[in-house]
């Protein structure tokens, strides 16, 4: 199940990126600077180059004259997993009601990476390497220090097999954030304190197509009263008393399926401009010990597109309620709930809609300590607002009837205009540590460690970003070229494995009553791996 592939790999110009990342979720992997990540990204008081943009602008005080950067990234990754039908109480459940889970003891993997662009929509990527970078430019006896950069700071982008399990998660998935345009400036203060802003213009698009089941106890049950009284008697009409009102149901057609796909969704959507802002503090406080502070501001874009969704199987439960009337009258059901939920004849609804995504807002600090002249330690701790994603919400234009009437039924998350999906996501504290020794005066080498948590607290955990704690090793080494050029080159690795446990999970796997709004993979484990190896160069030099 191993899939190797170039990770997002990179940018031709402003046209060609290479995501999950992170979201902020696997933050700073991709930006593709070697020496950030071969010290464990803890080089908020040790800036990396024009890269400082990023990490932490006011390091670009330290480059002098005109200098440009290139940078490359490739990768191996492997993203797998498996639903486990482990849970006795639920086998027993399923054997005694003869139900089966399609997606039971299924492996699932990923068949290709992807990302979102502006010209394509959710795009598939080759197996290729591109290079991304900025410039920088000191005039000649100023104090400013000015650059700008192209890099990806938010990048997540999978397709799956259409007969993959884990299509219930997505089957495809792509979400972008490319500053195409980062206008930076860095004052040197004093000889040991030096100030920074930058900007990030940026692109941002989503994508999304999944097929949507909601294998609840609520759907269960109902399913189970509909076959049960269809099986059992040769009248098709049953009354349901509610205390509004007393409806004659036509509940037979052929069996109903807790476990079957209900609608499928496909959602694109994107925004070309949305502006940020990162602040930056560096202070050499002694000869040997600098103090870094950095500050990366949140986002809040509202991406528009088009929302479809295709509801023949929704159709096909309408026609199940037949000739049904409301008691009292001639009128059917099944056209009073056709008028109210309006769903095409051709099964496919349309509407325009937006989604609201959240960057979170960002704090580092750092400090770089020269133990020894040839030894230097670096140590950041990084807070990061993850808990702004509570939740992903589509909002429609028009109102959107199927969903509406799911509101009435009071699932929760649902309604004519909006449509929820929770996460629950908490705010993370992360630390990060690097060694560099000087072997040379030519050559530098590098050590890092970071041990980072998710912010996916583990009764939100599931199979759509499959990615539990983990810890990032990594090498690396600066060799400098000439007196103005340098060339950097990082190799990192980590892994994520998570086993999520049947009913633990809110976001994926929950056994509750009436978890209706996406739980597709109610009463089975869920099993994953993520491992990744990373190679990062850079070449900087003066033009």
């Amino acid at each position: 199940m191993r899939n190797p592939t170039v990770v997002k790999a990179a940018l031709l110009s402003l046209s060609l990126v290479c995501t999950s990342s992170h979201a902020q979720m696997l933050q700073n992997l991709l930006i593709g600077n070697a020496k950030a990540i071969s010290l464990g990204n803890a080089v908020t008081a040790d800036p990396p180059g024009i890269d400082s943009i990023h990490f932490n602008p006011a390091g670009l005080a330290r480059l002098k004259g005109r200098q440009y950067e290139v940078k490359f990234i490739v990768g191996d990754v492997t993203i797998e997993g498996e639903f486990q039908e482990n849970n006795q109480e639920v086998i027993d459940k399923n054997l005694e009601r003869g139900f089966k889970d399609p997606l039971a003891n299924r492996d699932t993997t990923i068949d290709k990476f992807a990302v979102y662009l502006p010209w394509g929509g959710h795009t598939d990527l080759p197996v290729l390497a591109a290079p991304l970078g900025g410039v920088s430019y000191n005039p000649e006896g100023s104090k400013f220090t000015f650059a700008t950069s192209v890099y990806a700071p938010m990048i997540l982008g999978m397709t799956r097999d259409e007969e993959d399990a884990g299509t219930v998660y997505g089957e495809n998935l792509s979400i972008s954030r490319i500053t195409y345009f980062s206008p930076s400036v860095a004052y040197q203060v004093t000889d040991s304190l030096s100030v920074g802003l930058s900007a990030g213009f940026s692109y941002t698009g989503i994508g999304v197509k999944l097929p949507y089941r909601a294998p609840s106890q609520l759907l269960e049950e109902a399913v189970i009263l509909t076959n049960d009284l269809c099986g059992r008697s040769t009248d098709p009409k049953y009354f349901l008393s509610t205390p509004e009102s007393i409806l004659d149901l036509d509940l037979c057609r052929e069996e109903l399926d807790p476990y079957e796909t209900l609608f499928e969704l496909d959602f694109g959507g994107e925004k070309a401009m949305s502006i940020t802002y990162n602040l930056g503090v560096l202070w050499d406080a002694t000869d040997w010990l600098t103090l870094g502070l950095a500050y990366q501001s949140e986002s809040e874009d509202k991406m528009e597109g088009t929302f479809e969704m295709q509801v023949l199987e929704l159709r096909e439960l309408l026609n199940g309620l037949g000739q049904s009337t409301i008691l009292g009258s001639n009128l059917p059901l099944k056209t009073v709930i056709e008028d109210a939920v309006r769903l095409p004849e051709d099964g496919f609804l349309r509407v325009p809609a937006s989604i609201v995504l959240t960057t979170p807002q960002h704090l580092a600090f750092g400090a770089s300590i020269q133990v020894l002249p040839e030894l230097k330690f670096n140590i950041d701790v990084k807070w990061t607002e993850t808990s702004s994603w509570d939740t992903l919400s589509f909002l429609f234009e028009e109102n959107v009837g199927i969903f509406g009437l799911f509101g009435l039924l009071g699932i929760e998350g649902a309604s004519a205009t909006e449509f929820i999906v929770p996460r629950g996501y908490v705010d993370t504290v992360n630390w990060g540590f690097g060694l560099e020794y000087a072997y040379s005066p030519k050559l530098d080498l590098r050590l890092g460690f970071e041990p980072r948590k998710t912010g996916i607290p583990d009764d939100k955990r599931d199979y759509l970003i499959p990615l539990a704690d983990l810890d990032l090793f990594s090498v690396g080494f600066s060799y400098k070229v000439s007196k103005n050029s340098s060339f950097d080159f990082a190799l990192a690795y980590t892994k994520s494995e998570m086993f999520i446990p049947t009913g633990t999970s809110t976001n994926g796997n929950d056994t509750r009553y009436n978890n209706f709004i996406y739980n597709p993979t109610a009463g089975l484990d869920t099993v994953s791996l993520i491992e990744v190896i990373i190679i990062e160069t850079s070449y900087r030099t003066t033009f």
